[in-house]
């Protein structure tokens, strides 16, 4: 049996949280000039995680990271972010779409503040 040092066995491990989704201003900046332009696409091509955790996960900014819900998954690159631990953020766009459930419990919108995620490395 392979034994892990405590340093490789948190570089193992998945982050489980919340994740809010919301427009940035640089994607407001970016999105007039095409959905499809490199600008726009780097402006919400990341989920943002706190230092803490990133560490934790064994993940340095720019790592790729694969962010999965109950409802899909995308690769995106990992930010550092002033937040709490458990708690993710993802630009409002296509790709936090695929993550969120389109169910509106009566409300007309569906949960862009409180999908349960889990963030980890891609599989080597």
């Amino acid at each position: 049996m392979k034994t892990y040092t405590f340093k490789e066995f948190n570089k193992a491990m998945a982050l489980i949280g919340i994740l809010n989704t919301a427009r940035t201003l640089k994607q407001g900046a970016t999105m007039h000039i095409a959905k499809d332009a490199p600008e726009y696409l780097e402006a919400i091509s990341y989920v943002g995680v706190s230092a803490r955790e990133m560490e934790k996960a064994g993940i340095s900014e720019g790592d790729d990271v694969v962010v999965i819900s109950d409802h899909g998954q995308v690769t995106v690159q990992a930010r550092k972010m002033d937040l709490q631990p458990g708690s993710f953020f993802m630009p409002l766009s296509y790709l936090a779409n695929r993550l969120v459930s389109a169910e509106t419990h009566g409300a007309g919108v569906p949960g862009f503040k409180n999908t349960v995620v889990t963030i980890k490395k891609p599989d080597e």
